[in-house]
């Protein structure tokens, strides 16, 4: 099967090729009658998508980025599950597109996949921390859409992860440990670790055995227990989001839940160029466009001061903890707030009753977390 002329001239003219893979979906993009043509090169999926009656529009996604190809049937159809970034969804398609589609899901790397991978000669400071990331999350022998969607937002997509990934399988994790110390600065080492951490409990959990090299990657950047326990609990507190979830009588209050949003929408509204990125995150994140609709209800009519007192009075203090937490993480997410949002959060430290030490140790660990620079393909050794 081919795509319709009009779309085949599209796709050449964009991407200078043909595409591999052409199939064909009973519904648009997000799931509602209409239809969608998808098309692949083996490195961009173009999706052609438009509702019942209306036009098309072309949508690309690097399948580098995918965190999710996957393929299953709901009994008449077969069904489509794609991941990346800055969306995610599920399409229909008829039984015929089965062969294509297999074709298609097994574009995505797998975690076996790294043993067919030539490693690198050696190592730079970005493949050290690519092949850190590797180490820790292939402990349990499965890579979780959590984990590969923290890979890809800090990389930008899978190949350097699955570079070092090599690299570590050859060399083993020892040897590594070795090269990070040799390569790595003392505060890249600790940014490094601290990284490790969230990417641990980026899927909610922490096994044991990364319990277990966490602590070893401590001890090679000569943390203190103090330091570390840090930022353990300041990433545990970001990931508790279960504690916002007041159960009563009458069934679950989403209040606290709700202003978690509206802390979040405070930094994010002085973010503009990245605000559709990071509402989107919050959203696949929360599950809950009701509870980001009610945070930007309650950024509107309460205000900075107003969300502060309705903070103060609402939440218990894991529950303050909690949202700190991830306001804090979200302000330093490309690195140190801007004017504007540093005064957000001296207003949430005072109002919320924060003791200052503590308020600049959580910001000193998302401070870590906001430092890009090892993650960028640049970085290069320093011998």
């Amino acid at each position: 099967m081919g795509l319709p002329a009009q779309l085949q001239q599209e796709f050449v003219a964009e991407f200078k090729r043909e595409p591999h893979l052409v199939l064909r979906a009973t519904c648009d993009l997000t799931g509602e009658p209409g239809l969608t043509w998808l098309a692949c090169d083996g490195s961009v999926l173009a999706c052609f998508s438009k509702p019942a009656g209306g036009e098309f529009m072309r949508h690309d996604y690097r399948i580098s980025e995918a965190t999710s190809l996957e393929a299953g049937s709901d009994g008449d159809h077969l069904l489509f599950q794609a991941r990346f970034p800055e969306t995610e969804f599920v399409l229909r398609l008829p039984p015929s597109e089965d062969q294509v589609l297999q074709k298609l899901v097994a574009l995505q790397p797998t975690l076996d996949s790294v043993n067919t991978l030539r490693p690198p000669a050696a190592l730079t400071p970005h493949l050290v921390c690519a092949a850190a990331a590797y180490a820790l999350a292939q402990t349990d022998g499965e890579l979780a859409k959590e984990e590969l969607d923290w890979v890809v937002a800090h990389f930008g997509n899978q190949n350097s992860f699955r570079r070092g990934g090599a690299w570590v399988l050859k060399h083993g994790f020892a040897k590594l440990l070795t090269e990070a110390a040799r390569l790595l600065t003392p505060a890249e080492m600790e940014t490094v670790v601290v990284c490790l951490i969230e990417l641990g409990f980026s899927d909610n959990k922490l096994a044991h055995g990364e319990i277990t090299m966490l602590e070893e990657w401590r001890l090679a950047a000569g943390m203190t227990e103090e330091r570390y326990q840090r930022g353990y609990d300041t990433i545990l507190a970001t990931a508790s989001v279960g504690v916002l979830v007041n159960e009563t009588p009458a069934g679950p209050d989403w209040m606290p839940i709700n202003l978690l949003c509206a802390g979040l929408l405070g930094v994010i509204q002085h973010h503009p160029e990245t605000a559709e990125r990071r509402v989107k995150a919050l959203e696949r994140r929360i599950q809950s466009t009701d509870a980001i609709n009610a945070g930007q209800t309650y950024v509107e009519q309460l205000g900075a001061d107003g969300l502060v007192t309705v903070m103060s009075g609402m939440l218990q203090p894991a529950q303050r903890r909690c949202v700190l937490a991830n306001v804090l993480h979200e302000a330093y997410l490309d690195g140190e707030p801007s004017p504007e949002v540093a005064a957000y959060l001296q207003q949430l430290h005072d109002g919320l009753g924060v003791a200052p030490a503590d308020f600049e140790a959580d910001a000193q660990v998302f401070r870590r977390l906001g430092d890009t620079s090892l993650f960028r393909e640049s970085a290069g050794s320093r011998e």
